[in-house]
C-alpha cells in the first residue's frame, strides 16, 4: 500500500532514470550512425559523370571493389573511373613496383589518383595503378577465391571423371598467403580407380621493386606416375617481370627437400631439389570476362642427377553470369624417371567443371 507512495513522493528519481536511459540509448544511436558515416566517406567518380559514395574495399586485376548502404560491395571496372578520393589510409602499388601510403585526394585530377603521403602528395596515373589494400581492411574481408566442381561420363568407354578445386589468397600490405587443392578421380569398368590429388600452400613476402621472397609446402599423389605420396617443404625467391592492370608475369626459384612414398614399396625416399616456376596470367574486362592463367615449374634432382620432373597447367576460367564461371583446364605432369617400376613417365589430362568466386 506503501509503494505507490514511494514513487509518488521521487518522481524526480524516476524522470531522472528514464531520462539517462534514453540518452544512452541517443548516444549510441548517434555513435553508431557517426562511425557509419565516417566509413562511408569514399567517392568514385565516373567518365560519364556520375558518382558513388562508399567505401574503398579493394583493387585488384582491374576490379574496385566498393561498398555502398545501398548497394553492399559492388564490383566496378577501373576503366569506367575517372579519379577517386579517400579518407582511409589506403596502400597503392603501381606497375612497376613502387607502393605509396595515405589516403586519395579530393582534388579533381582526371585519370590520376593522388596520394597524400607523409612526404607530400604523388600523382599516379590511373592507369598505373594496378593494386589498392585499405590497412584498415582486417581478417576475411581480404580473403578471396573461388572453388570449382565438376563430373564427365562416357557411356562408350563407360569412363566417370569428377573433379573437385578450391583456391583462396589472403593478402595484406606486404605479404600473401596461397592455398591451392585439386583432386580428381577417374574410374571405369575395365581398369582400376586412378587418383590424382594436389595441395599446396604457400606464402610470400613482398619487396621493394618487384621482389619477393616466400617458403612452399606442398602434397602430392598420382596413381598414373605410382606415386602415393609426395611431400615437399621448401623456400625461395622471385620477381614479378611484369605487371600491368591485366596481366602478370612472375618469375620464381628456389630449394625444397621431398620425401616419396612410392607404391608397392616399404621405405620412403628422400631427395633435394630445385625449382624454377614461370607464371602468367591475362585477365579481359570485356563481357563475358575471361581468365586465362598458365605456368610452368621444373624441377631438376639434386640428389639423383639427371632426374628432372615437371609441371605444366593451363587455365581458361569464362564468366556465364556475376561470380559463376566455366573452366577448362590442361595438365601435364612429367617425371624423366619415375620411382615407381613400371610406372608412366607421362600423366596428363583435360578438364571442365564450374566454379563459383567469392
Amino acid at each position: 500500500m506503501n509503494r505507490p507512495d514511494r514513487i509518488s513522493q521521487n518522481p524526480g528519481r524516476r524522470e531522472l532514470r528514464a531520462t539517462g536511459w534514453w540518452s544512452w540509448v541517443l548516444a549510441s544511436l548517434l555513435v553508431g550512425a557517426s562511425q557509419f558515416a565516417s566509413a562511408e566517406t569514399d567517392v568514385v567518380f565516373f567518365h560519364n559523370g556520375d558518382r558513388l559514395t562508399g567505401e574503398v574495399k579493394s583493387l585488384e586485376r582491374a576490379i574496385l571493389r566498393f561498398k555502398t548502404a545501398a548497394t553492399d560491395t559492388i564490383s566496378i571496372e577501373w576503366d569506367d573511373v575517372a579519379y577517386l578520393s579517400s579518407d582511409q589510409n589506403i596502400q597503392v602499388e603501381t606497375e612497376d613496383g613502387r607502393r605509396f601510403l595515405g589516403h586519395l585526394s579530393g582534388t579533381p585530377k582526371l585519370n590520376t589518383v593522388t596520394v597524400e603521403t607523409e612526404s607530400g602528395p604523388v600523382d599516379l596515373e590511373i592507369q598505373r595503378v594496378v593494386l589498392m589494400t585499405p590497412i584498415e581492411e582486417k581478417g576475411i574481408s581480404r580473403l578471396d577465391g573461388d572453388v570449382t566442381a565438376g563430373y564427365n561420363f562416357t557411356k562408350a568407354s563407360e569412363i566417370e571423371q569428377l573433379l573437385l578445386g578450391l583456391e583462396m589468397n589472403f593478402r595484406t600490405e606486404t605479404r600473401i598467403i596461397s592455398i591451392q587443392a585439386d583432386a580428381s578421380l577417374s574410374n571405369s569398368q575395365d581398369s582400376e580407380s586412378s587418383q590424382r590429388q594436389s595441395f599446396n600452400l604457400q606464402y610470400r613476402r613482398l619487396l621493394p621493386k618487384r621482389w619477393l621472397v616466400g617458403s612452399l609446402f606442398t602434397m602430392e599423389r598420382n596413381d598414373e606416375l605410382g606415386l602415393d605420396l609426395r611431400t615437399s617443404i621448401g623456400g625461395g625467391g622471385g620477381r614479378i617481370l611484369r605487371r600491368t592492370y591485366q596481366s602478370t608475369v612472375l618469375l620464381e626459384g628456389g630449394l625444397m627437400v621431398s620425401r616419396e612414398n612410392v607404391r608397392g614399396s616399404t621405405t620412403d625416399k628422400d631427395t633435394l631439389e630445385a625449382f624454377g616456376i614461370v607464371t602468367w596470367d591475362w585477365f579481359r574486362l570485356d563481357t563475358p570476362e575471361l581468365d586465362f592463367s598458365t605456368s610452368l615449374q621444373v624441377i631438376p634432382n639434386l640428389t639423383d642427377t639427371g632426374r628432372v620432373r615437371a609441371e605444366w597447367d593451363i587455365d581458361f576460367k569464362w564468366e556465364m553470369i556475376d561470380d559463376l564461371f566455366w573452366q577448362l583446364n590442361i595438365y601435364n605432369s612429367f617425371d624423366s624417371d619415375p620411382v615407381a617400376e613400371g610406372a608412366e613417365r607421362n600423366d596428363y589430362g583435360i578438364s571442365t567443371s564450374v566454379g563459383w568466386d567469392f
